[in-house]
C-alpha cells in the first residue's frame, strides 16, 4: 500500500477535493438547483453545500445526502465497489477458511458417507 508524504504538496488532497467541489456546483447547476434549495433537498445546511462546493472538508453522511439530492449517488458503486465473493467463502458458508478447520468430505460434513 503506498504512503502518502503529507508535506509533499503534490500528494495532499486539496486538489482533487476544489476539482470534486467544482464538478459538484456544474451538476447542481445543471439541473436548475440553488445551493439553498439542494440544501434543503438534501437536509444540510446551506453552509455545507457551500463548503463542499469550495472544496473544503465535511462529514461523510452529508457528501452522501448531498450527491443523493443531486441523482448522482449511484457513483458511488464505482468509488467503493462490493468486494467479489471468494470461492472459500462460498465453501465455507460465507466465514472463510479458518486455521486448525479440519477438512471434510462434503458428505462426511452431511452425515453420509460409506462408515
Amino acid at each position: 500500500m503506498a504512503t502518502v508524504d503529507r508535506h509533499d504538496p503534490t500528494s495532499r488532497p486539496e486538489p482533487r477535493l476544489e476539482a470534486l467541489g467544482a464538478r459538484l456546483a456544474a451538476r447542481r447547476a445543471s439541473l436548475g438547483l440553488t445551493q439553498e434549495r439542494l440544501a434543503d433537498e438534501a437536509g444540510v445546511s446551506t453552509s455545507t453545500v457551500k463548503r463542499l462546493e469550495r472544496g473544503d472538508s465535511v462529514q461523510l453522511a452529508n457528501l452522501v445526502r448531498v450527491l443523493r439530492a443531486l441523482r448522482s449517488d449511484a457513483d458511488l458503486d464505482r468509488i467503493a465497489p462490493e468486494p467479489p465473493v471468494r470461492p472459500l467463502d462460498e465453501v465455507h458458508g460465507g466465514r472463510g477458511a479458518r486455521r486448525g478447520d479440519a477438512w471434510v468430505w462434503g458428505d462426511e460434513r452431511d452425515g453420509g458417507g460409506d462408515a
